[in-house]
């Protein structure tokens, strides 16, 4: 009995054309990708040394601003200290593959134009240098009418701190770069690629080509994506697992707002504990937290000038040299990042010197009428503070920080200090001062961070770290800081039982009430679980707040937690 085999399929092959075209755009794709890098790269340097326009620092600033604040403040929770870097390589390797898909799609039209020199064979091998110039040119028309304008940064960058000119050539540089290397990169791919075809079978090399491709794409797709999520749960479970088990409950039900009178403050002398912070933090320690995703801004103090203006009588402008002639005093002040967790490291304390702002208000003359003073940077960040605060004696322009001029990334030439609210509002590398008659809403006010911003009491332990193992019947010290703003400290509480029972520990007179307070509990401890836990009281008798909440967007509160074992 015969058999037949019935008729096999003939493996369907794109037709040549669309061969062609898928050629076309793969090495014009590697070549934008290679070429876009490099551009990348140029661009990041010219932003940091010569103030050219930042696309990533731009399209960074606009995407934390279409983020809702509970959402940056989760994600910030979630990624930690390296958020922004994350962001930051989010929005370069989106640009590099821009890039690419702009090479791609070029060189697919340009494939069958006069900008590329045809062989005999009818095939395009090299490109002129003028399709790359005219490439460039495409880019930087893309990018300064429709990207920067779409980001909020006017056209050609006018609103940024590069301005127009500085934006035009800065983008102009990288878009010759790009479309130079552009077009060399593609005609050594295309050259590259015939020779391959010479010696190999066309079909064949493509379809392994193809299949390789898509092989490493799919295992590197898988790897990439298993390894983000990994690391995303991680830090998820670490966070949830670091955080001890406190009796929430219990303490919001036995809580009590306002302690009448406060107590008195527990004074005394503290014995060295390994990891308490210093009473000062040294400047290269302080830390410092700035909306700018690549690098913050580099002040030359010669041509540096700080403006007062709007709402006043008198507008006048001062330099360097005038800010530094005029009477100064020091201020012992601590600092915390309205981004802080509980527990978190965004705390600093420092002996700042400056002149009041009041001082440059009174010259200027304030008008009627007058409800905000402003704060401009010469980063483009802006924040406002109310007159009424402004005026307070407290409120400095900071020109010197632990007896040093102040650093750069600390602001220099000028910054402001307002105690009492949280460091957003503490404006670094002040470049206007301007006062005005309506509810200005700053950088992150526009993102959903609330305006006021008083620092809500929190305490920190700083030692024993969570998860540390101490000797049964060995005295031990547990310590840190606590701060409340301007209200200062009248007293902090310890509880070894997750929040059942408190103990008064000692506290560091503090140089002032307007900086944190270092405290500090001696303990025997016997063999056992513990979870710690701290709390706090300001002079005015009221106690730190023990309902969980996130940084956004008005601070974060609740009480500070470990887990430690004793044997």
């Amino acid at each position: 009995m015969q058999t037949t085999q019935p008729p096999t399929q003939p493996e369907q092959t794109p037709p040549p054309e669309a061969q062609a075209r898928q050629e076309l755009f793969a090495n014009g794709f590697l070549a934008g990708l290679a070429a876009g890098i490099l551009a990348t790269g140029i661009m990041l340097l010219l932003n940091i040394e010569f103030h050219g326009v930042s696309l990533p620092e731009e399209m960074g600033s606009w995407i934390t601003q279409l983020m809702p604040a509970p959402l940056f403040a989760f994600l910030h929770q979630l990624i930690g200290d390296d958020a922004k870097h994350v962001l930051v390589a989010i929005v370069v390797v989106g640009q590099c593959a821009v890039f690419g898909l702009a090479g791609g799609f070029f060189n697919q039209v340009s494939g069958h134009s006069s900008s590329a020199h045809p062989r005999p064979d009818g095939k395009s091998t090299t490109m002129r240098w003028s399709a790359g110039l005219l490439l460039a040119l495409l880019l930087w028309l893309f990018s300064g009418l429709l990207l920067l304008p779409l980001f909020g940064s006017g056209l050609f960058g006018a609103n940024t701190t590069s301005g127009l000119s500085g934006s035009m050539w800065s983008m102009g540089v990288v878009g010759l770069v790009y479309g130079l290397l552009y077009v060399l990169l593609r005609n050594l791919f295309s050259v590259r690629e015939q020779v391959a075809k010479e010696a190999l079978d066309a079909q064949a090399a493509r379809e392994r080509s193809r299949q390789t491709r898509r092989d490493v794409l799919r295992s590197g797709g898988l790897v990439l994506g298993v390894g983000v999520m990994g690391y995303l749960a991680w830090r998820f479970i670490s966070n949830g697992l670091g955080s001890a088990g406190t009796n929430v409950a219990h303490i919001t039900q036995n809580f009590k707002r306002k302690i009448v009178p406060p107590p008195t403050p527990n004074y005394g002398t503290l014995q060295p504990a390994q990891n308490l912070s210093p009473e000062l933090t040294s400047n290269d320690q302080f830390y410092t937290v700035s909306k700018n995703l690549v690098s913050d801004p580099t002040v030359d103090a010669r041509g540096w000038h700080m403006e007062i203006k709007g709402q006043v009588r008198t507008p006048y402008t001062l330099n360097y040299d005038e800010i530094l002639q005029m009477p100064t005093r020091q201020q012992y002040e601590s600092l915390m990042c309205i981004s802080n967790e509980v527990g978190g490291p965004y705390m600093g304390n420092a002996l700042w010197e400056g002149f009041p702002l009041s001082t440059l208000l009174e010259s200027a003359g304030v008008k009627e009428g007058a409800t905000k003073v402003v704060l401009h940077a010469a980063d483009d960040y802006s924040d406002s503070i109310h007159l009424s605060k402004a005026l307070e004696p407290t409120t400095l322009v900071a020109v010197r920080m632990n007896g040093q001029t102040l650093p750069q990334q600390h602001g220099f030439p000028a910054r402001l200090l307002v105690p009492g609210i949280y460091g957003m509002k503490h404006v670094k590398w002040i470049t206007g001062i301007e006062v005005v008659n309506y509810n200005f809403q700053g950088y992150w006010q526009n993102r959903g961070w609330d305006d006021a911003a008083p620092v809500r009491m929190t305490t920190r332990i700083d030692t024993p770290l969570t998860g540390a193992t101490l000797t049964d019947g060995r005295t031990s010290y547990i310590a840190g800081v606590a701060f409340s703003g301007n209200k200062g400290i009248s007293q902090v509480d310890v509880s070894l039982d997750g929040g059942a029972s408190w103990q008064r520990a000692t506290l560091k007179k503090p140089f002032s009430q307007i900086t944190w307070v270092l405290w500090e509990l001696s303990w025997t401890p016997k063999a056992g679980q513990y979870s710690v836990v701290a709390r706090a009281i300001d002079l005015e008798g009221n106690v730190q707040d023990p309902a969980i909440a996130s940084p956004a967007p008005a601070g974060s509160s609740g009480y500070h937690t470990i887990s430690i074992t004793v044997r």
